[in-house]
């Protein structure tokens, strides 16, 4: 199957050397069946870590890794996969021209110091000579044999002879670019203790796979209780769920997140259910950069329903920046709306309702 995975560049170079590897909070390798959605994702990661976002292609056999991992370590719904296991880079289809080899003395300083595990401030700085000349072979090579591709092995030998003084007693496997240092240091480094799972973890993925309606939904909801780091991937993978109760969880539940992607939500905003409806543009309005434009428009529908549910989140708010929503909450014919809009403006300065 052809999946997409979202990703920084810094990132998907390690990637490319290491496979997939569930690292923390996640603990788990997400895909998309879609590049749109992969792609949204890389680049709210690129956004956090200053870095250039990267969507690489893969060819995952999820049938095998059921066999191999079990049902409840590889999920597959709404376009979505969650893989609870590390992948192996042979499922990577197109990555070799997303992901090209450091060159500036920034990308290869951060490089050497990935491969000897040092900090950014202990490793070498961009201006090292070292660093500045490897820089200038790097270009040079691609300019002299653009269609000769440089190995990472040529680069780490390169890397050796100008920057001796951090190879020192450090052996390179070139073919993995693991380090290891030759002599033991004298206090090794405390072992940080393993994750230990919550058991409700396997109770909240057991009853996603319930086949009944309310069962899901609570296993949504037992997510968001466990504050679970990739809950709106979960939460993605119900809205299409063939319960609308289901679907309306996914979407309440999507008020617990931080962050998503509104491109995800948006459609439902427009169907023909109160409650589908009245949910998604609440959970615009959280997670929207335009939310002043969803609050208005859920305060401007036809149906109390979606009016409260949307009047529920005007905390969000401020009255003065956001006169004109808040009007319409004041003046809306339902007593909720307007009751929650007086208490926000109370002393504001802002006008009640007559």
């Amino acid at each position: 199957m052809i999946c997409y995975h979202g990703t920084t560049r810094r990132r998907a170079k390690r990637i490319c050397q290491e496979g997939f590897l569930p690292r923390k909070p996640s603990r788990r390798v997400w895909f998309a069946r879609t590049q749109a959605y992969a792609l949204r994702r890389a680049r709210q990661q690129a956004r956090r870590a200053h870095d250039q976002a990267v969507v690489l292609t893969c060819d995952v056999n999820l049938s095998q890794l059921r066999d191999r991992l079990g049902k409840k370590r590889v999920l597959h719904r709404g376009g979505i996969i969650a893989i609870s296991a590390p992948i192996s880079t042979s499922v990577l289809r197109s990555h070799a021209e997303l992901v090209d080899h450091p060159v500036s003395p920034e990308e290869l300083a951060a490089w050497v110091n990935d491969i000897l595990r040092l900090k950014p401030y202990k490793g070498a700085s961009r201006r090292h000579p070292g660093i500045e000349r490897l820089s200038r072979w790097v270009v040079n090579r691609v300019q002299s044999q653009p269609r000769s591709r440089l190995r990472p092995a040529q680069l780490l030998h390169m890397a050796r002879q100008w920057l001796p003084e951090f190879f020192a007693g450090v052996e390179v496997d070139p073919a993995t670019l693991h380090a290891h240092r030759r002599v033991m240091p004298i206090a090794p480094e405390p072992q940080v203790p393993e994750h230990e799972a919550d058991p409700r973890e396997d109770r909240a993925l057991d009853l996603l796979a319930h086949p009944k309606p309310e069962r899901r939904a609570r296993g949504l909801a037992l997510l968001a209780e466990l504050g679970d780091p990739d809950l709106f991937e979960w939460c993605v993978m119900f809205l299409k769920d063939r319960s609308v109760n289901v679907r309306v969880a996914a979407l309440q539940t999507m008020l617990f997140c931080d962050e998503g992607e509104p491109e995800e939500i948006a459609p439902l905003a427009k169907s023909e259910n109160k409650r589908l409806r009245a949910a998604a543009i609440a959970a615009l309005a959280k997670l929207s950069d335009e939310a002043p434009r969803w609050f208005a428009r859920g305060l401007k529908d036809p149906k109390p329903c979606v009016r409260i549910t949307t009047a529920a989140l005007l905390e969000r708010l401020d009255p003065e920046r956001h006169r004109g929503v808040f009007e319409l909450a004041l003046h809306d014919p339902n007593p909720d709306v307007v009751r929650r809009a007086r208490k926000l403006t109370r002393g504001k300065g802002r006008p009640d309702r007559p």
